[in-house]
């Protein structure tokens, strides 16, 4: 409850349930697992022709893993970036999405749960590893080089 908005929520407010992936399926969205990272807070939700505008400011802890056009996961809802700029990701909201989520509740200064991309996170550990790895180890290239590898 610590690292999620649910603590926030009333009696008879709207949820997201998004069904898991099954096996065989043609994959065709983002990997979403379901995990709150932290808490952003909404910025704006605001009318943008037939679509919505909404600005989520993301934790600092949070920003190294968002990117134009990456994905990043909003109250279980799966969505991409369209601009990102000043800590505030800002998605384009279709009008389905809109009428079939709780987005349409959503006011400035709400808790909402954020989930970014997993594969980011794993890059990110492999990289760290790495690096970690290669200040430790006593083998140098030179050394392989000069022994025939």
């Amino acid at each position: 409850m610590a690292k999620t908005s649910l603590g926030s929520l009333k009696v008879g407010a709207r949820v997201n349930l998004e069904q898991a992936i099954t096996a065989g399926k043609e994959f065709g969205g983002h990997f979403v697992l379901g995990h709150v990272d932290y808490i952003g807070r909404v910025v704006h939700l605001k009318p943008d022709g037939q679509s919505w505008i909404y600005g989520v400011e993301v934790p600092e802890e949070l920003a190294r893993y968002v990117v134009s056009k990456g994905s990043i996961t909003i109250d279980g809802i799966s969505l991409t970036v369209a601009r990102w700029q000043n800590r505030i990701a800002e998605i384009a909201v279709i009008p389905y999405t809109y009428e079939h989520t709780n987005i349409r509740d959503r006011i400035a200064g709400d808790a909402v749960n954020l989930e970014v991309d997993v594969l980011a996170k794993h890059i990110e550990r492999f990289l760290e590893q790495r690096t970690a790895t290669k200040k430790s180890s006593p083998i140098k290239i030179e050394d392989l080089v000069r022994q025939g590898f």
